[in-house]
């Protein structure tokens, strides 16, 4: 028998990691159904996540030192933090230079990728080149496994993965066109629509580079 004492948790949650794990050992298929069927009744929600990635993290750490982008990392959190709160988001966690928020609604995500990017563009005029920070966000929306205030998984969370850390340049916003269906955000007329292939999930998104306020009808 396997010694699952040396099995690192998912999450944390005792509820949801629990359920995974019976999901994981069931070898009824009914049986496993049914668990499955019972994650997604306690867990299962429709929203928006928001994921964002400090642009140029790795490039610029090994010229200066991960001690100097530990530092940066620490600066954008204090920063990050209070504006997804302001703008109702959920913020689940921060993993490296990377922050991983949950919205009910995608104009309330947009808006704060915006609010970041103009919060960090303002604290960079107080610092020089090396000291700038810049965020790349991916957003989308759907139905996702939303763990408490600690974390979540899902369809929307890979795809605003991608986008925010694959595609997104630096202050730049990248949102499904599932997520701009439900948003009333003012898409600029020349904004690109872009479509994406990467590991075989095809993604249609909106680039909203960062250059004024984000505008709702």
């Amino acid at each position: 028998m396997a010694d699952t004492s040396l099995i690192e948790p998912l999450t944390g949650n005792l509820e949801f990691d629990s359920l995974i794990a019976a999901y994981a050992d069931e070898g009824d298929t009914d049986k496993a159904d049914a668990t499955r069927h019972q994650i997604w009744n306690r867990f299962g929600t429709e929203g928006t996540v928001f994921i964002s990635d400090m642009a140029s993290f790795s490039s610029t750490s090994r010229k200066l030192g991960v001690c100097h982008f530990l530092k940066l990392i620490y600066r954008t959190r204090k920063i990050i933090g209070p504006i997804i709160r302001a703008n109702d988001g959920k913020l689940l966690k921060f993993d490296a230079d990377n922050c991983y928020a949950f919205f009910a609604r995608p104009d309330d995500a947009i808006k704060a990728s915006f609010d970041v990017n103009a919060a960090l563009f303002e604290a960079n005029d107080s610092f020089g080149i090396a000291d700038q920070v810049y965020l790349s966000v991916g957003i989308d929306f759907g139905r996702v496994l939303l763990v408490g205030d600690v974390d979540f998984f899902g369809d929307p969370v890979n795809t605003a993965s991608k986008l925010g850390e694959d595609l997104a340049t630096r202050a730049e916003t990248l949102v499904t066109e599932r997520a701009m269906e439900r948003s009333d955000y003012e898409v600029p007329e020349l904004a690109e629509r872009m479509r994406a292939r990467i590991s075989d999930i095809e993604i249609e998104y909106v680039r909203l580079p960062m250059t004024e306020a984000a505008r709702f009808s």
